[in-house]
């Protein structure tokens, strides 16, 4: 790699930190898998899968982990959220989903991925099971399989999940659909049946708002008030973790002139500029850096990301 491109250094510690973190959510789960510690905030799973499957090549143990996954627990997963998800995923990730979603039909024998299947079922695996059942003792943070498992993978499932999550703050519905990544029209009518319902509450006044009784739910679902856990935009974050390491390793980082270098990273900060924004995460502002100046700034948000996902997660 050109000393002009990232550091070496810089992405391994980068890739380090999201396997960390992406081992630690596959442990919230009920995976058998080594980790520090457990997730303190809701495990997104669509994403987590998206991520783990951008990784595979650097870390042979998630392709089994998936595996297990495509086997036992495929049913779990939103096709619909994934379909909308991929999107902001770099190709070869498209190309790996295609992999696991053979797996998930003919090993899984679940039928709605046949959308998203391809012809190949990727590289062996070894034959241990990571994840083989629903766990006993479900950990708080794996909210969102635990309300997919009871009510279906759906719309109303994640925005559940949501709103438990935000102990009893107001949401939006443009902020939902970027949690829930649904649209927001079919997330406010969603919305607003379950408050008819009085499932939820609202507003009723325009900017429409929602909110839920989460310490009724999380006595419904066996959860201490105090150990419901916050939301983190993990799909945003996730997709521009893929979308950074796929492209500091591409050659056209690599050779390119310092000037063209900051330009690409200043493209891809603005294009996955909510990531930032929703997670409250200080990122080196685009406008404030001309030129090639913008490349340690970008080096330097790269260093502080590494740590807040250990720390964040």
């Amino acid at each position: 790699m050109s000393e002009k491109a990232v550091s070496t250094d810089l992405l391994q510690r980068f890739t380090d930190s999201v396997l960390q973190t992406v081992w630690i959510q596959w442990k919230s789960l009920g995976t058998y898998v080594d980790a520090k510690k457990s997730s303190s905030s809701i495990v997104d799973p669509d994403s987590l899968l998206l991520i783990s499957l951008s990784l595979r090549h650097r870390e042979r143990r998630l392709w089994d982990v998936l595996d297990s996954w495509a086997k036992n627990g495929s049913s779990l997963f939103s096709i619909q959220r994934i379909k909308n998800l991929i999107e902001e995923f770099p190709l070869d990730t498209r190309t790996r989903l295609a992999e696991f979603a053979y797996r998930a039909v003919n090993q899984g024998k679940d039928h709605r991925w046949k959308t998203l299947m391809g012809s190949e079922a990727g590289p062996d695996t070894r034959s241990h099971i990571l994840w083989e059942a629903y766990p006993s003792d479900w950990h708080p943070t794996a909210l969102m399989l635990r309300v997919r498992l009871g009510f279906g993978i759906g719309i109303v499932s994640d925005l559940l999940s949501y709103l438990i999550s935000m102990h009893g703050d107001w949401s939006s519905a443009a902020t939902i659909s970027r949690a829930i990544d649904f649209s927001p029209y079919s997330l406010r009518r969603t919305a607003d049946d379950m408050a008819s319902a009085g499932i939820l509450e609202t507003t009723g006044e325009k900017p429409i708002r929602y909110r839920i009784n989460y310490s009724w739910w999380g006595q419904i679902l066996n959860i201490q008030v105090d150990e419901i856990a916050g939301w983190r935009y993990w799909n945003e974050l996730f997709a521009f973790s893929a979308d950074f390491l796929a492209r500091s390793s591409s050659v056209e980082w690599g050779e390119a002139s310092p000037y063209l270098l900051s330009s690409q990273q200043r493209d891809l900060v603005e294009l996955h500029e909510d990531a930032f924004k929703l997670n409250k995460i200080s990122y080196p502002d685009p406008g404030r850096y001309p030129g090639e100046e913008y490349t340690s700034a970008f080096n330097s948000f790269i260093t502080d990301l590494s740590e807040w996902l250990v720390e964040a997660v």
